[in-house]
């Protein structure tokens, strides 16, 4: 597929700021020597700032109020930043840590080019004053960059500083030298030092796995979607991946990728990470996610795994022995998990894979039982297809819609199963799997 350079590069930066209510407004700048500060301006005094992503409290420790009298503290599971006084204020300044940190069920915040470019999620420097509520969504966000460097901001590229917009989970901003390439499906920042391997997989999988959802799921909201793929050269072997609206990001912090690259293993579960969160791409509506709570994962998490073995064993037959054996390891995980807990319990317990794991069998059976109701005719892409648009419709999101259309398809049984498998401690949860997953 040809490949062109992306033609916005010399976008002239107009302000993204539209008639926007922002309590607190933020401001972000790089410094040539990679140093980074962070402002928030707020609408009225605050006695503290409260962050709407809450996974640790690392911020206590890679935030650093420039000025003595301000102070990050974790109480009951979420940070603040408070004046050490308890006075209120409006303005406050701190300076970033630009590197890698592994957030549970969160994206790092900054995610390095080996060149030096760098991308910064803007969904962790989301504030509120005082504290968060589900009608705060909106912040005004600049950046400054030093010159030579452009930003990437949806999709589009500018050369100097600019000002957007952000709002619900946020988004990834590239900051660097590196210019994007686009192709006839994706707008790409791949990393230059990344192995020959993986830029060629980055180069021609995810297009054709694009393609092959497409195919089945319809085709994105108008929006050609930005694919990011970062790599740090360090001693770390961990890796982290996800989607936001029109995005796809990944990042490799590892010190032996060179090697990994010669192991077909690894490249079949890279192929297997990219379809994932490809297929995450297409389970949203023009409405958004489809999905409902953090306990209810198994929906879109187990949905973009088996989504995932599908488009590999069309693909890439030779993969077969890879999805057997995975799918195999999958089900002794879910069962291992489920002896403690309820799938629904997993996500207050720290067992976030199981809605991988477990999820992948929920819909694998979903999937058999729909093609064999109804003669090969449909499939789980059908039934995606439809829930999607009853959400469109006005209809709940999450699996309480879901699984209703679950039992049109199937029935009734498939949906009191499932429902035992998710609801309830189990006394045998391989004699519930074994019942659910039937032969195709």
């Amino acid at each position: 597929m040809k490949l062109f350079l992306f033609s916005l590069l010399l976008l002239i930066n107009l302000p993204l700021y539209a008639e926007t209510n922002s309590e607190v407004d933020i401001s972000i700048s790089k410094s040539r020597d990679n140093s980074w500060s962070l402002i928030y301006q707020m609408s009225r005094p605050a006695n503290r700032l409260a962050f709407v992503r809450n996974p640790n409290n690392s911020r206590i420790e890679r935030w650093k109020p420039v000025s003595s009298d301000f102070e990050i503290v974790f109480e009951e599971g979420k940070e603040y930043l408070n004046k050490k006084d308890g006075s209120s204020f409006e303005h406050v300044e701190l300076m970033l840590t630009p590197t890698y940190k592994h957030l549970s069920k969160d994206y790092a915040p900054f995610s390095p080019y080996s060149d030096g470019g760098v991308l910064i999620y803007t969904g962790r420097l989301f504030a509120c004053i005082d504290k968060c509520a589900d009608d705060v969504n909106d912040w005004k966000v600049s950046m400054n960059i030093p010159q030579g460097e452009h930003l990437i901001v949806n999709g589009k590229v500018y050369t100097k500083s600019t000002n957007w917009v952000d709002r619900d989970d946020g988004m990834n901003i590239y900051i660097g030298r590196q210019k994007p390439i686009e192709t006839d499906s994706v707008i790409a920042v791949i990393d230059s030092g990344l192995p020959e391997e993986i830029q060629l997989s980055l180069s021609t999988d995810i297009p054709k796995l694009m393609v092959y959802f497409q195919e089945r799921l319809g085709k994105l909201n108008g929006v050609k979607p930005t694919l990011f793929a970062s790599y740090a050269k360090v001693d770390d072997r961990s890796s982290q991946g996800g989607t936001l609206p029109n995005q796809i990001f990944m990042h490799w912090n590892s010190n032996d990728l060179d090697k990994k690259v010669k192991d077909t293993k690894f490249i079949n579960q890279t192929t297997w990470f990219f379809a994932h969160e490809v297929a995450h791409l297409y389970q949203r509506s023009k409405l958004g996610v489809l999905y409902g709570e953090s306990n209810q994962s198994w929906l879109h998490e187990g949905n973009a795994d088996w989504l995932a073995a599908l488009a590999l064993l069309d693909l890439y037959p030779k993969t077969e022995e890879y999805i057997t054996e995975k799918v195999g390891r999958f089900k002794e995980h879910c069962v291992e998990g489920l002896t403690e807990l309820s799938l629904l319990e997993a996500a207050n317990k720290g067992q976030f894979g199981l809605y991988y794991t477990c999820g992948l069998l929920i819909h694998r059976a979903i999937d058999y039982s729909v093609q064999k109701k109804s003669n090969g005719l449909k499939n789980i892409y059908s039934l995606w297809n439809e829930f999607r648009q009853k959400v469109e419709q006005g209809n709940e999101k999450g699996s309480e819609t879901f699984l209703s259309l679950v039992e049109q398809y199937t029935s009734k049984e498939l949906v009191i199963r499932i429902k035992k498998l998710v609801e309830t401690r189990l006394s045998s949860p391989e004699d519930t799997l074994n019942r659910l997953i039937i032969d195709k």
